[in-house]
């Protein structure tokens, strides 16, 4: 044999044991996620700064213990009022601005991606004001209508900020009118695509307040169930009287409390 020919013998070889190492890669990492959780091979993969989190209250492993289990009990009464009815996509909102909307959808989103069952797709569906990256700490500029109005494929657009097995889809540039957009077939037709990929993965969509515009109004049509977010003292009871009834006819899972009076919790449901 020549040594041209040991050469590629050798790089065939080594093709060979590199295919193997992957193969056992992917199926070690199936093993560890439980058989069930999705391989996210095209999503990027991004780093956060545990102390941006922490300033803004977004659960981390070293969090506080309060906060921490007032979220799992909250991820508790959400399963325990979807899982077996199939219902996985959840919008949550609030009454009006300023009420801790977006700091639930993404404690919630957290928390149930730690569950061995399920994975967490976490939308960010505030188009007029999209708020997850500033809690995260991502400074991207590019979203969900990124693939809305330029139709940049998901899978460019998906990050994996290492909360366990949550993947986000952030908003991108703020749109001065997006009702119109969120009215459409397009995006009826993409929430049953992320609610249907895979049946163990839940869907958070952080969406505008009830209030302010009819953007949530509209979006409320697509999903299973609605969490309605108030804080304590903020909107009136007028207030959140009008905002259930604006959801007449729809699936409120049910109000989370912030900021309220509870020693012990910040958040009840």
């Amino acid at each position: 044999m020549s040594k041209i020919e040991k050469a590629l013998e050798r790089a065939k070889n080594k093709r060979d044991e590199n295919r193997q190492e992957t193969r056992l890669k992917v199926a070690s990492e199936v093993a560890a996620a439980g058989g069930n959780a999705p391989l996210y091979t095209q999503t990027k993969s991004v780093s956060l700064k545990n102390s941006h989190l922490e300033k803004y209250r977004i659960i981390t492993h070293s969090g506080d213990s309060r906060t921490i289990n007032s979220y799992n009990l909250l991820r508790t009464q959400v399963l325990q009022r979807t899982r077996d009815k199939g219902h996985n996509t959840i919008m949550v909102t609030s009454v009006v601005e300023g009420e801790g909307k977006t700091i639930t959808a993404i404690n919630l989103a957290i928390s149930i991606a730690k569950e061995v069952q399920h994975t967490v797709l976490l939308v960010d569906t505030d188009l007029r004001n999209p708020k997850i990256q500033h809690y995260l700490g991502y400074g991207t500029t590019k979203g969900l209508c990124d693939n809305i109005l330029d139709k940049v494929p998901l899978s460019e657009l998906l990050i994996n900020p290492g909360l366990g097995k949550m993947i986000v889809l952030l908003a991108g540039k703020p749109l001065s009118g997006p009702t119109e957009i969120l009215d459409s077939p397009m995006i009826k037709k993409l929430v049953q695509e992320m609610k249907t990929r895979y049946p163990d993965r839940y869907v958070i969509f952080d969406c505008p307040p009830l209030l302010t515009m009819p953007d949530s109004i509209v979006f409320s049509s697509y999903v299973d169930g609605i969490i309605i977010v108030v804080e304590a003292g903020k909107a009136s009871r007028n207030q959140i009287r009008e905002a259930i009834e604006l959801l007449d006819g729809k699936n409120i899972l049910g109000l989370v409390m912030n900021k309220g009076k509870e020693p012990e919790q910040s958040y009840y449901y």
